[in-house]
Formats: structure tokens, sequence, C-alpha cells
């Protein structure tokens, strides 16, 4: 269960669904806000930024545990297998 590769997709796969849900709700609501009114600006913005902050995280945690990015899937294992321990241990 340390490897469970199914959990951590649906949950990568959360973070962008959720950012996208966020982000189109950002969208619609700029349609929606006022032009004199400032507070419901914030809000759109933070709605805005916030989807497309949470939709990178998801993107960058899916392209690190499918190892697309170079050195984030090589975790303690790489220690062990290339000998860097025995050598700290001498």
């Amino acid at each position: 269960m340390n490897h469970d590769k199914t959990g951590s997709n649906r949950i990568w796969l959360g973070f962008i669904g959720g950012g996208m849900l966020a982000t189109a709700l950002g969208f619609c609501a700029l349609d929606l806000a006022p032009a004199a009114g400032s507070a419901p600006v914030f809000g759109v913005m933070l709605l805005l930024t916030g989807g497309m902050l949470s939709c990178l995280a998801g993107a960058v945690g899916m392209a690190g545990m499918l190892a697309w990015l170079p050195g984030m899937d090589a975790g303690p294992a790489l220690a062990r297998d290339s000998g860097a321990a025995n050598k700290l241990a001498k």
C-alpha cells in the first residue's frame, strides 16, 4: 500500500479538477461582477488565481509521480542502489 498509484492519481486529478472548477466559476462570475463595485472583483480574482494555482500544483504533482520530471521519482531507493549509503557508512 506504500506505492498506491491509483489513489495518488485520483488525488492529483482531484487537485486539477477542483482547480478547473474554481477557475470556471471565476470566469463565470467575472461576467456578472458589477463594474463599480470592488468587493466582487477581489473574489473573482481569488477564484481565478486559486484555481489556476491548484491546477498547476496538480499538474506538477502528477508529472512528478509519473516520473516525467527527472529526479523526482528517485527517493531513498536511489541511495540504496547507488552505494551511497555504503560510502557514508565507512
